[in-house]
């Protein structure tokens, strides 16, 4: 990124229409860029939202885990028989003994990845936040269902701004995943990427919001983010634009309904 691009210490830019944003986007881009230093997107219908996961929505008393593990090990056979697929997962003793140690978690944590997003992808209460490579998938999610007189956000994160990172033992830290994960188709579809952010306490590794990386002011070579605000009566610009371009609920999602959602945006939001 050149340095005529928002400032990394900017957490937010408050901006006033769609155009705004893809010259924002355009800053972003970085044809020689690294592998390591992708920059990645995430939209919100509500900018008032928190960056927050559905775990964390659904069941603020499941932070552990161990115990979070345990809960998709459970349900794991249904998924496989109703899929005809199988989620290759670590051993469930050393799944166990990995969440008590503080060397080699994060390692044993990404080789759950294909299960982690394939529930993710089919609406499991998760710890993942998902992103995406594409800041036009993530705009297209922001204004999706942006029917308010407020304004979306649309997120864009920089894990790698050098080639190491560094915390305190007892920080919250943020682990990523991807970008190639055998997992469910929609995770190509729409660029798919995804963090967990994870803490060490008392022993043992427990989920953490990801605020408790993004708020902390001191970390301006790694986990950067920027916010940008949109107004949300910007939608059928977006929409419009989006379905140009090829990127709509059939594209994303690849289902009937998807292919109806598609069908009923043309004819009943775009249509003059």
């Amino acid at each position: 990124m050149d340095d005529s691009g928002p400032s990394p210490r900017t957490s937010e830019q408050r901006l006033s229409t769609w155009e705004e944003f893809r010259a924002y986007a355009a800053d972003f881009e970085d044809a020689t860029g690294e592998p390591w230093n992708e920059i990645w997107f995430r939209g919100q219908s509500d900018a008032g939202w928190p960056l927050s996961t559905s775990l964390e929505r659904r069941s603020a008393k499941t932070r552990a885990v161990d115990n979070y593990l345990s809960l998709i090990g459970e349900i794991q056979p249904a998924i496989e028989t109703f899929t005809s697929s199988q989620f290759l997962m670590p051993d469930r003793h050393e799944l166990e003994h990995a969440c008590r140690q503080h060397d080699g978690f994060e390692q044993k944590l990404r080789g759950c990845a294909t299960y982690l997003a394939h529930l993710r992808h089919g609406g499991f209460p998760s710890p993942l936040l998902d992103w995406t490579l594409s800041p036009y998938v993530a705009a297209y999610f922001a204004f999706q269902n942006a029917r308010h007189d407020g304004e979306v956000a649309i997120y864009a994160y920089l894990e790698w701004a050098s080639r190491s990172k560094v915390w305190g033992a007892d920080d919250a830290r943020i682990v990523s995943f991807g970008p190639i994960i055998k997992t469910h188709k929609r995770h190509f579809r729409q660029q798919s990427r995804y963090t967990s952010c994870v803490q060490f306490e008392n022993g043992k590794w427990f989920f953490a919001p990801h605020d408790a990386v993004f708020g902390q002011k001191d970390r301006f070579r790694q986990d950067l983010l920027w916010k940008f605000t949109i107004p949300a009566n910007e939608r059928l610009k977006v929409l419009r634009f989006c379905d140009k371009v090829n990127l709509n609920e059939f594209t994303l999602f690849d289902t009937e309904e998807g292919l109806l959602e598609m069908q009923a945006m043309r004819v009943f939001d775009l249509r003059p």
